[in-house]
């Protein structure tokens, strides 16, 4: 059973947790309800001040419950989304062998643009990206992610929102910060140009390749060597002349 379904139940004080349901190729499925009008007024009751619109409706249409207050945003709300909806993974460096990259996500699917959940989310821990939306296979309604890739913005929202976290989400991200933290330091750009790159990718040296001297727009700013190279521009432009 998830832990997090019973910590709801002894939260809110009313409901049961049922489950297993077992469906081929998928993971046993657990759940909690209340069934009676007064322990759902009360689960509303309870929660409501951090509920998003869509669910205040929810509870509006079921029990007639009213809300007067605006959404509160806060960071145990937002752990309470990664704990129910959020993920820690790991995939490989797209350039480097053996290197591992970090991802905290939320993935939702929305019908109606960006859901105004994960809205909240990027405001309250004040980094990561909304993409979407993408058709994904089996999904009812378009899908929009969440993503906190960036190593240093995957650190900085799993230790912002682990506190709040359930046991298995707070193992899972910490597994992969494990991870991470052991490998070295990635190399950057070529090696074999140093710290300064003085050649395009052709071999043209910068400071050879320029027609006039450079200008500074600015006051007293030193000469440098242009960083685009000029002699594959001409060739290039011969290229599109000849083309024409």
């Amino acid at each position: 059973m998830p832990e997090v379904l019973p910590r709801f139940r002894d939260a809110v004080g009313v409901g049961r947790v049922a489950g297993p349901k077992i469906e081929e190729g998928r993971q046993p499925i657990y759940r909690w309800a209340a069934s009676s009008r007064r322990d759902v007024e009360r689960t509303g009751a309870l929660i409501g001040p951090w509920l998003s619109r869509e669910k205040r409706e929810q509870f509006s249409a079921a029990v007639g419950l009213r809300f007067a207050q605006q959404p509160i945003d806060t960071v145990a709300w937002a752990a309470g989304l990664f704990d129910a909806e959020g993920s820690t993974s790991l995939s490989s460096h797209r350039s480097h062998a053996g290197y591992k990259m970090i991802e905290a996500a939320v993935t939702q699917g929305s019908s109606g643009g960006q859901p105004g959940e994960l809205i909240r989310l990027r405001r309250v821990a004040a980094l990561g990206t909304i993409y979407g939306p993408y058709a994904q296979e089996g999904a009812n309604q378009p899908v929009f992610r969440w993503r906190a890739y960036a190593r240093d913005d995957a650190r900085r929202a799993i230790h912002l929102l682990q506190p709040w976290l359930g046991d298995v989400k707070r193992k899972q991200a910490l597994r992969c910060l494990v991870v991470i933290d052991a490998q070295p330091p990635l190399p950057r750009g070529r090696v074999e140009w140093g710290s300064h790159k003085t050649r395009c990718i052709h071999g043209h040296e910068y400071a050879s390749a320029r027609i006039r001297p450079y200008v500074s727009r600015g006051v007293g700013i030193q000469l440098r060597d242009n960083k685009q190279c000029l002699t594959c521009m001409r060739e290039q432009a011969r290229v599109r002349r000849g083309r024409k």
